[in-house]
This record gives structure tokens, C-alpha cells and sequence, in this order.
């Protein structure tokens, strides 16, 4: 499973659509963990029991692989256990926001929640981000997500996983686009600026 995901997340164009960096780890490791995200929703919904059992097994291979690249990316042995934390609580972190917009997109059919949490994961919660790159990423995150649920449950957990290729171009179809619409879910009261800065 892993496999399939990092090999997506790393090979598709993601920037031309929807604006994600391929050249830095931070990005590149969002998107792994977007796209994970969208496998967790499968095995859970196939068996609950099995699949959470299966999705821990992930992660834990996710963390032995991003030790490695954090390595690789200049991180002191001495800080890989500090910085591996906060990859660990960011990754738990990004999924829990998703589950919680997707629940409110399935019960109002209202995607604001589900983009704010984009921008805020993928996005840094950047506010030079293209707003219609990131409806373009939240639209194809949703369609893969109806798209894995018609794969069988043998061939996720093999990795056999047909992906959606990456969007080609932002989505412009809609008459206007509120920005602030947008934005609104991730801003935390009584501070100036939400974005993170990451070491890695």
C-alpha cells in the first residue's frame, strides 16, 4: 500500500492543477498522507476491525521510511527523534481534520471545511495559495476517494491500486469564489498568523 502511495504522490504532476510543490519534502509528504488518507477511508468502510488493524501496520512502516528521509534531508541524528514527532502529530494531526470536513461535506454538501483543511495542510495555510488550485485538489481528493471504494479489498491490500491521474489544470467552472469562504474554517482566534514552520 505504501508503495503505491509514495509512488503516486511523488510521480504525479500535482503542481500544474493544483499548485503543490513536488520539490520539497514537506509537500511531497502531504500529499503521501492525503492520498493514505484516502486508503484508510476504504479499509475502514470494508472492515472496520481489519482494516484499522492494517492502516497502524502502515503508519508504522511510514515512520521507519521518514526517519530515513529526514535524514537524508540534512536533519542531525541528534534532532530525527524530535522532528519524527512532529511528523507523527502533524500526519495524525492533517487525517483528523479531513475526517472530521468529509463528515460535514457528506451531511450539508458544503466543501468549505473539507478545502479549509487543505490549505491548511497542504497549503502551509499560505494566503498567496491559489484558491481555485485548491478546489482542484479537494474535488480530486473526494472523486479518488469514491474512486477506491469500488476497488476490492484484496487488491488494496496488496497495493494494487488504480490511481486517478492528477488534476491537469484548476478548476474554473465556478462563477466566483469566496475566498474567505475558504479560509474561515482554519483561522485560530486571537492570532495573528496560522501558518507552521516546519524543519522538515
Amino acid at each position: 500500500i505504501l508503495d503505491s502511495v509514495e509512488l503516486h504522490s511523488r510521480t504525479a504532476d500535482f503542481k500544474s492543477g493544483c499548485g503543490v510543490p513536488s520539490d520539497k519534502f514537506r509537500h511531497v509528504f502531504a500529499l503521501e498522507v492525503l492520498h493514505l488518507w484516502t486508503v484508510k477511508l476504504h479499509l475502514v468502510a470494508n472492515d472496520r476491525v481489519e482494516g484499522a488493524k492494517l492502516f497502524a501496520e502502515v503508519c508504522e512502516q511510514i515512520w521507519s521510511r521518514t526517519e530515513k528521509r529526514l535524514s537524508e534531508e540534512g536533519i542531525h541524528w541528534l534532532m530525527l527523534s524530535k522532528n519524527l514527532k512532529e511528523v507523527q502529530q502533524w500526519t495524525f494531526g492533517s487525517m483528523t481534520a479531513y475526517d472530521k470536513a468529509i463528515v460535514a461535506l457528506q451531511d450539508t454538501d458544503d466543501d468549505a471545511a473539507f478545502i479549509g483543511a487543505l490549505w491548511r495542510n497542504v497549503y502551509d495555510c499560505d494566503p498567496a495559495a491559489n484558491v481555485e488550485q485548491v478546489v482542484t485538489l479537494a474535488d480530486y481528493t473526494t472523486r479518488t476517494a469514491e474512486h477506491l471504494q469500488k476497488h476490492d479489498q484484496e487488491e488494496v491490500f496488496q497495493g494494487r491500486i488504480s490511481w486517478l491521474p492528477a488534476p491537469e489544470a484548476a478548476i474554473v467552472s465556478r462563477e466566483q469564489i469566496d475566498l474567505e469562504k475558504y479560509m474561515e474554517p482554519v483561522i485560530v482566534p486571537g492570532k495573528e498568523s496560522n501558518r507552521i514552520e516546519f524543519k522538515w
